[in-house]
């Protein structure tokens, strides 16, 4: 009879952890190397950019922009009743207050109360010379414009004001 070995007393190592020291299994997938971290923050901001433009729609396209900019060289021209309801019917009621002020001097009166109401919604939001102008705006309409609808939201929002 052979003495037992010592070799046999020992615990020996599963052929998983042997592969896994080996770093050569079959069983798992090697993880792809590390994404250097420019590139990797650059990849995120194009995503969300992706992302944003999803949600926005049409207002994230090239044209929008384009639109924007003939309707803002037309105003005060006899082309502007035109653009602005086609860009109202292309695109809705813009968000940036420069486009919204452009669009008071609209001749629908639906749109330019929808147009009030957007822009008391943002007032909160704007410096103090952008409330004053707007406030002013106000004051001018309710004297002045033609229509009993833009008059009565004019003077609802002023009361707001105070």
């Amino acid at each position: 009879m052979a003495p037992p070995r010592d070799d046999d007393k020992r615990e020996r190592p599963s052929w998983r952890e042997i592969d896994q020291r080996r770093d050569g299994s079959s069983h798992r997938v090697k993880a792809p190397p590390p994404v250097p971290k420019a590139q990797a923050d650059s990849m995120r901001k194009q995503a969300l950019a992706q992302a944003e433009a999803l949600f926005k729609g049409k207002r994230s396209r090239p044209e929008y922009q384009t639109d924007l900019k003939k309707l803002e060289a037309s105003h005060g021209s006899k082309k502007f009743s035109a653009l602005a309801k086609k860009f109202l019917e292309e695109y809705g009621l813009p968000e940036e207050w420069g486009a919204l002020t452009r669009f008071l001097d609209y001749d629908d009166p639906t749109a330019v109360v929808a147009v009030l109401q957007a822009m008391a919604g943002q007032v909160e939001r704007r410096t103090r010379v952008e409330k004053q102008g707007f406030k002013g705006r106000l004051q001018v309409l309710t004297l002045t414009s033609p229509h009993p609808e833009i008059r009565r939201a004019a003077e609802d929002i002023l009361a707001e004001f105070e």
